[in-house]
């Protein structure tokens, strides 16, 4: 049955007022009620169990958050603000090992959900990576992740971030030709741009240019 739009709109309402109570909760150090209200939210909201979601594959989560919807908030949206509480919950105990695999998670459901949108981008999306990037400075960013990394930043005209994203992923896999393949088709498509966009990306022609240069070099 079709939700009525008062039934939505009283749900994106009530979705955002546990959000800042949950945020307050964790700045008055009410770790415990936190704890609940987490576990709570991911049992009434996704069905799923904190422990379960925490462990599962990120692909299992990037396709069961673009499945299905909670009223029509975006389910993918809903888990990354919850696994990011809950990267919030486990860093404040001191758990950094499962804060990175919460922030992780939640980056790599949040990317997938925005890079799979075929117009535009959602302002909401950016602004929960670009959080979860900000976290994630403090982590060690595996091969995965900053892949999707090098995609989102290219998609949001960030071509400067694109480029040490790529650079990042050939340090790890110098002589992968796939990757280097992809590097050059990025490095192609930015010199159809104009070279004003090219500057507000933060990343020159000249600078295309000889990134483009090097990597067909690698290729002989």
């Amino acid at each position: 049955m079709p939700y009525s739009q008062d039934y939505i709109k009283r749900m994106i309402e009530q979705f955002g007022e546990f959000l800042l109570a949950l945020k307050q909760l964790l700045t008055e150090n009410r770790q415990e009620q936190a704890r609940e209200q987490l576990d709570l939210a991911y049992r009434e909201l996704l069905g799923m169990d904190a422990q379960f979601i925490r462990e599962a594959p990120d692909d299992y989560l990037i396709l069961a958050g673009g499945l299905s919807q909670v009223g029509n908030m975006d389910k993918s949206a809903v888990l990354g603000d919850l696994l990011t509480a809950d990267g919030d919950w486990h860093a404040l105990r001191g758990d950094y090992e499962v804060a990175q695999t919460c922030y992780l998670k939640a980056t790599n459901v949040l990317i997938e959900a925005l890079l799979r949108q075929p117009f535009g981008t959602s302002k909401e999306y950016v602004e929960k990576i670009e959080a979860l990037v900000e976290r994630l400075a403090h982590f060690e960013v595996p091969y995965e992740t900053r892949e999707r990394l090098f995609r989102y930043h290219e998609r949001m005209g960030k071509y400067a971030d694109a480029e040490d994203d790529l650079y990042h992923l050939l340090a790890e896999a110098p002589d992968d030709e796939p990757l280097i393949e992809a590097g050059i088709a990025f490095y192609e498509r930015l010199l159809r741009l104009k070279d004003h966009e090219l500057l507000i990306g933060g990343l020159p022609r000249d600078e295309v240019q000889a990134g483009l240069a090097e990597l067909e070099a690698r290729l002989g």
